[in-house]
């Protein structure tokens, strides 16, 4: 699954800040709260992305630049869709290796 360049860039900028000791004062975060995405969902289309590139997911803290990047899907429904596709493309990875 291939992450679209502004899905990388907030992945990224996000995945920097878990590194915070408080990362929920920061943009990113904020974004995930404001659109009430759970974590998890974002640690996992980061995993999703890492298998499907044969990286490790740490490489996603060099890709973006962005520190206040937006978000990168048009409305709840785009982002619920977005965020199935790029799990299940890691679920069907696994079942076929």
């Amino acid at each position: 699954m291939r992450l679209l360049p502004n899905e990388v860039e907030f992945l990224s900028a996000w995945a920097r800040e878990e590194k915070s000791p408080d990362p929920y004062v920061l943009p990113a975060h904020r974004l995930q709260a404001a659109h009430q995405i759970p974590g998890v969902m974002l640690i996992r289309a980061i995993k999703a992305w890492a298998r499907s590139e044969g990286k490790r997911d740490e490489e996603i803290f060099k890709l973006g630049v962005a520190e206040n990047p937006p978000w990168p899907w048009a409305s709840a429904d785009e982002t619920q869709r977005r965020l199935e596709e790029i799990l299940s493309s890691q679920n069907n990875a696994r079942a076929v290796t």
